[in-house]
């Protein structure tokens, strides 16, 4: 059993796994300038051409141990998270790395830590949200228009918009390949070890639906040089995260 902090049953921190997800993002594709970027991904990895991804969304999760919280404790399942991603390699194999994810949950923050994503807590992070039976707003169609923000501090950390032209499909979504991290946490004190450990995420159950393209914008205090744009998404997605794998250093 996972106790994390070190504390027992359902007062730890984190259920143990595997843990599913359903998220719907918003998200805009884009480039920026391959220096910057190298500033902000760390070795092993290496900066693949550019192409990067931001997006923030609403997310549900459940634990595979915990299956009763979507109705016992509903606080435990839901969160906001804002995100950048680098499309990158390590070795030959491309994958995507995230110099930052905020979310809205201490819990999400500890699972990310544990299983390598680079988390932080968010003081607020927004997003569209449609609903079909609203009048004055229907559900996703040609023409609908979504926007989601961060805040961190004083700072927007992250804000972006996209305008949705057509429906699409999931086979029209950029590829980034699997999810690279970094498990980092040094040592305080000579007594203690370092832990330095390069991690592919585990991921499974993928599935994306509800796909709709156009156009998007997006800024980010993140130094990641000159952003040009290159498309928009609206989409859901669901997937399990089981852990993640120890990668060998080069």
């Amino acid at each position: 059993m996972l106790d994390h902090p070190l504390s027992p049953g359902k007062t730890s921190a984190i259920e143990e796994g595997p843990w599913h997800y359903g998220a719907d993002y918003v998200t805009v594709y884009f480039r920026a300038e391959r220096h910057a970027l190298a500033n902000i991904v760390p070795e092993p990895f290496e900066v693949a051409d550019g192409l990067c991804l931001g997006y923030v969304c609403e997310i549900v999760s459940v634990a595979d141990s915990a299956l009763e919280m979507a109705s016992d404790r509903p606080d435990r399942t839901l969160y906001h998270e804002a995100a950048i991603g680098v499309k990158c390699k390590y070795a030959a194999r491309p994958g995507t790395y995230f110099p930052v994810m905020w979310v809205t949950t201490e819990w999400s923050l500890l699972r990310g830590l544990l299983n390598g994503y680079q988390k932080r807590l968010a003081d607020r992070i927004s997003v569209t949200k449609l609903h079909p039976l609203n009048p004055g707003m229907g559900p996703v169609s040609e023409g609908s228009r979504f926007g989601g923000f961060c805040v961190k501090g004083p700072d927007q950390v992250l804000s972006l918009k996209v305008a949705v032209k057509r429906q699409g499909a999931a086979s029209e979504l950029p590829s980034f390949g699997p999810t690279f991290g970094m498990r980092k946490y040094p040592r305080t004190d000579e007594s203690q070890q370092s832990v330095d450990e390069p991690v592919e995420v585990l991921k499974s159950n993928f599935r994306v639906t509800d796909v709709w393209l156009g156009d998007g914008e997006l800024r980010t205090s993140l130094d990641v040089g000159k952003i040009e744009p290159v498309s928009g998404a609206v989409y859901r997605s669901g997937f399990t995260i089981s852990g993640s794998r120890a990668l060998k250093k080069s």
